[in-house]
């Protein structure tokens, strides 16, 4: 069969059939002749579903529509409309029914039953060919009407391929002439198409082969009884089952990964999403690999990592053994441990090249984690098709849903594809991007990398300390946003989606990477091209804080104190979406910025490079006695004030509630310059200035208008009043500050 040339030959006949019987639509003889002798042989398999734990049911097989067309099954909408799953089933012998595979697991099952007519009869899956996707179930007694197929292999062409489907409310046999011919794929695989679930006969309805996958592979005699496939029996598929379930226990853990609370950006908030980035602690899985390593799916953006201060793995069986963070993947979505304790039950990968795994019944594990509860269901699932993704890989598709908790093992029981998202460029996020879908990664491609780490790990996505937690990369500019307006404005509309994108430069501060490269204020800064990024990376700053309005200076004291953390900034944030996505790039990493001066198009080239301490960076101290924080004055708040490198001060970031610093009056983001009439340069100059007792004197500059503080650190801290409503206590006098 595999010799010959492919031919489909546009013959189509119809016959619907009700019961046993049905009514010829037109067409030659012959193809008529085969549609009523299989008629006898051709039921519809029926399964009713339930929810298990209030989980609808999921099938992964594949059907075809009345137009011909494959589609994956969709189980879930026949329970809610009362009826059973039906499918296409051939009779084989006169209790077994060949059908396709429907992947559903069996806790989504309240029985199977095969129809012809009016006659039911109840059945049960009895085996699952190894390489075909169907299953063969057993009846409970043989129908009444039923005829089993006969198979003939030697029978002669022209052939025909005989389908049973719905179409349009009623189950339809349709013929179509079949000449098998031969394909071949890049890597020399060949192969003969063949419709999708059909019965390949001779003119006169002998059935010659049954083809479940859409082709038959050349190396198999694609003609006689599908009895004599080779499968696994009802009984050997439980063995295997259990096997798997051993193994993934042992082999797919529990982590548990532990996080520093993420620092909160002045106002209170958290910058990012609240359930991934400010998660104190998160339960992923684990691979457990040879040499005592542990895959950790967990796709951690850097400012995510950062924060990550320990790994404990749970096996399934005994007490929990920390890991130490290796490395994370460059292009995957998980990261390397290394264990402190060697663990048993390391799960080795396929050698299996993917494609050869093509409908061929493999062992799965649905393995999921609902907070600490481990939750696996273990069944076999087909790989139906491929996609083609990054870098030309190939990942398989086993199922309809989001194949987020799949693992595929090979039959002899290495893992063959895991649930591992390809790791996003950091230009290709966007603003509004989510994570990309978890793929169902090949397990060889994993270990390839992991064989040559050295050129596979991304440097900047590992833990930090606290210290280095809000480091951040800069270009040296302030940055005000377009808008259609000024993109116009600026005759930029062309290059910034008509001012969705871009940033007109305000501020350059000197010996930064932009000024060193040249840019200047009035410069418009488009997108950055950076090595390793396919795509631009387009400039977007996010909210100012001009955008909120003018900070309320002249009434700062109109705010209760227990609204003081809650006040946002009135400078800039130095982290926005723009200083984000150079930190995520990498310091060290060499970047070309494409700008607009002067009617024309200007290319600067500088290095990724870390920015000196921002304010949320910046050194600070606590004073418990004052019962205030104050940091250091970094170079975007001396900006805002227009202060110069070497003028005295520190900014005041926190009061608590009740304290002598509250009750004399002093506010957040005010600057205090002076103590005792000594100034004050550091927060280290701050400290050694504060006496324990007798009393002090605060030069405390808002904005331009200053005051001098009187506090006497001898007396008793004031005890907080009761009430959240409570207004604080009225500011001792102050004297007019000093010249």
């Amino acid at each position: 069969m595999a010799s010959r040339s492919f031919l489909v030959i546009g013959l189509v006949l119809s016959l619907a059939v009700s019961g046993c019987g049905g009514t010829l639509a037109g067409g030659k003889d012959a193809g008529g002749a085969a549609a009523a002798a299989v008629a006898p042989s051709l039921v519809r398999v029926e399964y009713t579903l339930r929810y298990d734990k209030g989980e609808e049911p999921r099938g992964a097989g594949l059907t075809h529509g009345g137009g011909g067309e494959i589609r994956g099954m969709m189980v879930g909408s026949v329970l809610m409309e009362e009826r059973p799953l039906e499918l296409e089933g051939f009779l084989v012998s006169p209790t077994q029914v060949v059908t396709t595979d429907p992947m559903i697991h069996p806790r989504f099952l309240e029985g199977v039953a095969v129809r012809q007519g009016d006659e039911v009869v109840k059945a049960k899956v009895a085996s699952y060919p190894k390489g075909q996707n169907a299953v063969i179930v057993e009846l409970e007694h043989p129908l009444k009407g039923g005829k089993p197929l006969a198979f003939h292999p030697k029978a002669k062409p022209p052939y025909l391929a005989v389908t049973y489907e719905d179409t349009g409310g009623t189950w339809t046999i349709n013929v179509q002439g079949y000449a098998p011919g031969l394909a071949m794929d890049e890597k020399g695989r060949r192969f003969c198409p063949a419709p999708l679930q059909s019965l390949i006969t001779d003119e006169d309805g002998a059935a010659v082969a049954l083809a479940m996958n859409a082709r038959f592979d050349s190396e198999d005699n694609p003609a006689g009884s599908p009895l004599a496939w080779p499968a696994y029996t009802a009984d050997e598929m439980a063995r295997v089952m259990a096997d798997l379930e051993a193994r993934c226990n042992q082999g797919l853990v529990r982590v548990t990964l532990h996080f520093r609370s993420p620092k909160k950006e002045a106002g209170g908030r958290f910058r990012g999403r609240v359930d991934e980035e400010s998660a104190t602690e998160n339960h992923v899985v684990g691979i457990l690999l040879d040499g005592g390593r542990v895959l950790v799916l967990a796709n951690l953006k850097p400012k995510v990592t950062a924060r990550l201060e320990k790994v404990v793995v749970h096996p399934f069986t005994g007490d929990p053994v920390e890991a130490k963070f290796a490395a994370s993947l460059l292009d995957y979505g998980c990261f390397l441990a290394t264990l402190e304790k060697p663990m048993a039950g390391a799960i080795a990968f396929s050698p299996m090249p993917v494609l050869d795994a093509w409908s061929r019944a493999l062992p799965a594990a649905e393995t999921r984690l609902q907070g600490e509860n481990r939750v696996a269901y273990y069944d076999h699932r087909r790989i139906i098709d491929y996609d083609i993704g990054w870098r030309r890989q190939v990942y398989p598709r086993g199922t309809e849903q989001k194949d987020e908790s799949l693992f595929l093992f090979d039959p002899q029981g290495a893992l063959l594809a895991a649930p591992v998202a390809h790791r996003e460029k950091v230009s290709a996020e966007g603003r509004y991007a989510s994570r990309e879908d978890v793929k169902l990664t090949p397990a060889a491609y994993l270990g390839t990398v992991l064989a040559d780490l050295a050129k596979n790990v991304d440097p900047q996505n590992v833990p930090l300390t606290e210290a280095e937690e809000q480091r951040l990369a800069w270009l040296g500019v302030e940055l005000q946003g377009l808008n259609r307006d000024l993109a116009r404005e600026n005759k930029v509309s062309a290059f910034t989606r008509d001012g969705e994108t871009g940033a007109i430069v305000s501020y350059v501060y000197p010996d930064s990477p932009a000024s060193k490269a040249g840019i200047e204020p009035g410069w418009i800064v488009l997108r950055l091209r950076a090595e390793g990024q396919p795509k631009p990376l387009e400039v977007e700053v996010g909210e100012d804080a001009a955008d909120r309005g003018p900070f309320p200076w002249d009434r700062l004291d109109e705010l209760q104190e227990q609204y003081f953390e809650r006040i946002p900034p009135p400078w800039p944030s130095a982290e926005n979406p723009f200083t984000r996505a150079l930190t995520d790039l990498g310091f060290g990493k060499k970047v070309q910025a494409e700008c607009f001066h002067d009617g024309k198009a200007v290319t600067k080239g500088f290095v990724v490079t870390a920015s000196p301490p921002h304010y949320d960076s910046a050194p600070r101290h606590k004073a418990a006695a004052l019962g205030l924080t104050v940091r250091d004055l970094t170079y975007e708040v001396r900006r805002y004030f227009q202060k110069a490198e070497n003028d005295p001060g520190v900014i005041v970031s926190r009061i608590e509630p009740g304290s002598k610093a509250s009750v004399a009056g002093i506010k957040p983001f005010e600057m205090i310059t002076h103590v005792n009439d000594k100034p004050i340069a550091s927060i280290r100059d701050f400290e050694k200035a504060i006496p324990k007792e007798g009393e002090i004197r605060l030069s405390v500059k808002r904005m331009n208008q200053g005051r001098v503080v009187k506090i006497n650190m001898s007396a008793p801290t004031p005890a907080p009043a009761e009430g959240p409503a409570r207004r604080p206590a009225a500011p001792p006098p102050v004297e007019p500050d000093e010249p």
